[in-house]
């Protein structure tokens, strides 16, 4: 606190720092005001002190990066940050009353590609906040401070010695700098070094001493409002005798964009994970609006209101009866704790405190649950900021807006929203569908799907409807910011991602895939894509005669069986030559699976393969493909030199066509678990009979008395060998299927099926002194296990 240099640490969203920072700047009248950003934010000040913004507000900044020889369409590095501002952040604060003043403010920080490089070597992905407090978290100094002072938290601490009640300037300055200096202490040079913050630093002391070489005469002193972790040293950076130098961070290649986003008190709270949130910004908001106002107890006038509001909360959105005299018992019991405590005024932990006692009537499971959400959503706050006029935000924001209100959808809706979508019979709701698939397809974060089909994986397909749930978030509008990127409208946007991937997957440096090319088809069709289509169908048709995996092209094949069977609410009729892909895929199909020796692919890919094929053959869309063909292929598998599993499958595929009956099925069964064959060998045709016709378990007489005969001519050490495989074989019956090959085998042996079958056997009698042995034995393993912490298995 120089004539030339007034430095202001601060806690990001911090009421009692906002409050020094404004008095501070209209006291001193600065030269010019720095606060902690990133430089190009510089732009959007104007936006920010705009009297028509309604915070809360963040600035959302992202950068892409091409690797050196990047081409059109290949892979970028991407990094996304979130800067939020609410009405008590001292920042914020900061820029407001220079504004008013007409005084000059400049952001001073590195950019967010120069700090990705800094702090990890080299840029990186993924969304994260440019405000980070975690030092003050993780501080044993402030943790063991709290306990000392009686508070449950780190949080508890802060609220107890700044926000309680207003202090002199000079007494929260020279607090605030203490605090931060115990913080800072606590971490390590390397730790600073690899998370960024001393090349920050000396990029906020440079811009500090270009401001001060500008002073004139007469000029107030340069007013600096950084978060306390950089304030405490900022003096010593811009006055030591090593003052170090701006750091040279190269980010070529790279493009940085900036927007102002709108945000919510819900991204604000420290509780959803924002790393320099304070826990409860509707709670810190009401004490801010009445220290405005002037009142003479702001923090008892806000707990009163913030109780007032928890129970309207319980009345209007939980239905629980709430007597008024039961709140003014909460207020007084706030206050009475707060006094008790010895604290100047109510702390959140003493609002907590007296709801829990006064307004939970009932069971603590039931009601208390009840009563902590309503007291969660009203000290969070439910408050939505509003873009200032010319605020600029890309014609993409406003396009997905009016689409999701045309859609009857609620983007301003502050809970989370529900939609169900019928597809088949909707074509209103078809649109909608493919809304939503197009804001997830750009990694807009609106929406996820709960329940419904799964065209592009072929799952779940037999399901009718979606269901959506969706809320709009800073979140969401970030994602659109940077999928401006792609085009001005959701349309455009969707359609150059299309075309970009569809480029991708059509690279002749690309992996053949038949599944993936078709999966594409499948998206063009989920995205309403269809004049696309064609694209799609040409990379499809590449990919199937490229591949050269059975399993995959044979998956490919049923994926297209599947697009045409859901062509109402795909609307696939209008991909005109759909069944013909569809011929060209199975001929290709069946050319792959043809040699008995198997191309390359595994076994048991290969039996889902052609078990994919059997069921297209058998639905709809296969009505007009050659199945001679198929089962051509399949007879060649049942001499199959090396795989029994390939036989079995080939078997029992043959059989529940009609095509075997069943003594060939249990002569061939039987030779394999009678020969000399090893025993995953041979059990492996059963693996494969029970893959492709389990049924046949319970529907054979003569495959399960082959079994049996065969299992009960085994000598023990040959049932040993061969039980784990066996157990694996019949692994994937369900219970009941279980119970019926049960009741089949019960009969061969002479019992009754479903009449509580006891299987006994007479064991030799022990002899006492091996009932001794055992007993002592049993007796140690009990006293190892006790002694390794293991008592609760004895």
């Amino acid at each position: 606190m120089t004539d030339d240099l007034v430095v202001l640490p601060v806690r990001h969203h911090s009421p009692a720092c906002a409050w020094h920072v404004g008095e501070q700047v209209r006291l001193r009248r600065p030269s010019v005001v720095l606060v902690e950003g990133p430089r190009s934010f510089d732009a959007l000040v104007p936006l920010l002190v705009h009297p028509e913004a309604g915070m809360p507000l963040a600035v959302y900044t992202w950068f892409v990066r091409k690797a050196p020889g990047a081409r059109p369409g290949d892979p970028v590095e991407r990094g996304g940050a979130f800067y939020p501002f609410c009405d008590y952040s001292p920042e914020l604060v900061a820029l407001r009353t220079a504004a008013e003043l007409g005084i000059e403010s400049r952001f001073v920080d590195l950019e967010l590609a120069e700090l990705a490089v800094v702090s990890t070597g080299s840029t990186t992905d993924g969304v994260q906040s440019l405000l980070d407090e975690h030092v003050f978290w993780r501080s044993r100094t402030l943790r063991a401070l709290a306990d000392r002072l009686g508070c449950r938290d780190d949080e508890d601490l802060w609220e107890l010695l700044f926000e309680a009640a207003p202090v002199a300037f000079e007494e929260h300055q020279a607090a605030m700098t203490a605090y931060c200096l115990l913080a800072r202490r606590d971490e390590s040079e390397a730790s600073l070094e690899a998370e960024g913050t001393l090349a920050r630093e000396a990029e906020m002391a440079w811009h500090v001493r270009r401001a001060l070489r500008a002073r004139q005469p007469g000029d107030g002193p340069v007013l600096v409002v950084l978060g306390g972790l950089h304030a405490v040293v900022m003096p010593d950076l811009v006055r030591g005798r090593k003052a170090p130098a701006r750091p040279r961070v190269r980010t070529a290649r790279t493009t940085t964009e900036s927007a102002l986003v709108r945000s919510t008190f819900d991204q604000l709270e420290r509780l959803n994970g924002y790393a320099a949130g304070m826990t409860s910004p509707g709670w810190h908001q009401r004490w801010w609006t009445h220290l405005r106002a002037g009142a003479e107890r702001p923090r008892v006038d806000a707990t009163r209101e913030a109780l007032q509001a928890v129970a309207h909360e319980l009345r209007r959105r939980h239905r629980v009866h709430v007597p008024t005299p039961d709140v003014v018992a909460s207020v007084g019991q706030a206050i009475r704790l707060a006094e008790l405590r010895r604290r100047p005024a109510p702390l959140r932990s003493d609002l907590l405190d007296a709801v829990t006692s006064t307004l939970v009537k009932g069971e603590g499971d039931a009601e208390g649950a009840r009563v902590q959400r309503a007291v969660r959503r009203v000290l969070t706050g439910d408050t939505v900021g509003v873009l200032p006029p010319g605020a600029g935000s890309p014609p993409l924001v406003a396009d997905a807006r009016a689409r999701l209100k045309r859609a009857r959808l609620k983007p301003d809706a502050t809970d989370p929203q529900v939609a169900r979508l019928d597809l088949y019979r909707r074509p209103a709701h078809r649109e909608t569908s493919r809304l939503l698939h197009g804001l997830r397809y750009l990694d807009v974060a609106f929406a996820r799907v709960d329940r419904g089909p799964d065209f592009v994986r072929g799952r779940r397909t037999e399901l009718m409807q979606e269901q959506w749930t969706y809320r709009w978030t800073p979140d969401t509008e970030a994602g659109l910011v940077e999928a401006s990127l792609l085009g001005g409208t959701l349309d455009e946007a969707v359609r150059e991602k299309f075309a970009r991937e569809v480029g991708r997957v059509a690279s002749p440096d690309a992996p053949h895939d038949a599944e993936g090319a078709v999966g594409l088809l499948a998206l063009a069709c989920v995205l309403g894509l269809h004049d696309r289509a064609e694209q799609a169908t040409a990379v499809v048709r590449a990919g199937l005669a490229a591949d050269e995996s059975f399993p995959r092209v044979a998956g490919a094949t049923a994926q297209l069986g599947l697009i045409w069977e859901a062509r109402e609410p795909l609307e696939a009729h209008r991909l005109g030559d759909l069944a013909s892909v569809l011929q060209d895929a199975f001929a290709r199909a069946l050319y792959l699976g043809r040699d008995p020796e198997g191309s390359a692919s595994d076994p048991q890919q290969t039996v889902q393969g052609l078990v994919a094929l059997r069921d297209l053959l058998a639905a709809e869309s296969g009505a007009a493909l050659d199945a001679d063909l198929f089962w051509s292929v399949v007879s060649a598998h049942l001499t199959h030199p090396t795989s029994a599993l390939l036989r079995g499958a080939a078997t029992g595929l043959l059989w529940s066509a009609g095509r075997a009956d069943d003594h060939a099925l249990a002569a061939a069964a039987g030779g394999h678990l009678g020969g000399a064959v090893p025993p995953p060998e041979a059990v492996g045709f059963v693996t494969g009979l029970v893959t492709t016709a389990r049924e046949a378990a319970w529907q054979s007489p003569a495959l399960v008395t082959a079994l049996d005969d065969t299992v009960r001519a085994w000598d023990d050490d040959t049932f040993v060998e061969h039980l784990p495989h066996l157990r694996l074989a019949f692994a994937s019956m369900t219970p009941r299927e279980t119970d019926r090959l049960a009741g089949q085998v019960a009969v061969l042996h002479g019992l009754t099926p479903g009449a509580g079958l006891e299987l006994t056997a007479e064991l030799p009698t022990a002899a006492d002194d091996d009932l001794r042995r055992f007993a002592d034995a049993s007796a140690l393993v009990a006293d190892l296990l006790r002694r390794d912490g293991l008592a609760r298995w004895v």
